[in-house]
């Protein structure tokens, strides 16, 4: 009898150190995981950032619209992933006031389908806007830049 306990009790501690291995090594792989996943999440970040230095850059060369610029500055912001990332719809109000307003309108082949007095008409609306909102855009671009230049 104690022959048979000795036995079940060192079957009993192989199983259990065989599980515990186990689960050891699905730890271990979750963690990997998570590792490549935060390293995949951070070379995308820093690849939006520099796209969105490099646009806000171009905005204040005057080298980018300000409603090209608006619009690309905000899809990029929407896809970043920081802890300490601002309310953009706060901190950027402009930007997003111009975004608003070009959001909509037709681009490339949906722009050549329109009638051309429609898109005179959306085209006066998009420069009116840059220039009633220029300052204050390029007050958020210096923002931007302060941000994303620490």
């Amino acid at each position: 009898m104690t022959f048979n306990w000795i036995l079940a009790t060192l079957a009993a501690v192989l199983i259990i150190a065989g599980l515990s291995f186990y689960l050891g090594r699905l730890l271990w792989l979750i963690q990997q995981q998570k590792l490549k996943q935060q390293q995949v999440v951070e070379a995308k970040n820093a690849d939006l950032t520099q796209s969105i230095v490099l646009i806000a850059k171009a905005m204040r060369e005057e080298q980018c619209e300000l409603s090209e610029g608006a619009l690309r500055i905000w899809v990029l912001l929407d896809h970043l992933q920081l802890p300490n990332k601002p309310n953009a719809m706060q901190t950027y109000p402009s930007l997003f006031k111009m975004y608003d307003v070009v959001k909509d309108m037709p681009t490339h082949q949906a722009r050549k389908e329109r009638d051309k007095k429609e898109i005179r008409h959306l085209d006066h609306l998009r420069e009116q806007a840059e220039i009633d909102f220029k300052t204050e855009i390029l007050a958020d671009v210096e923002k931007l830049l302060a941000f994303f230049q620490k």
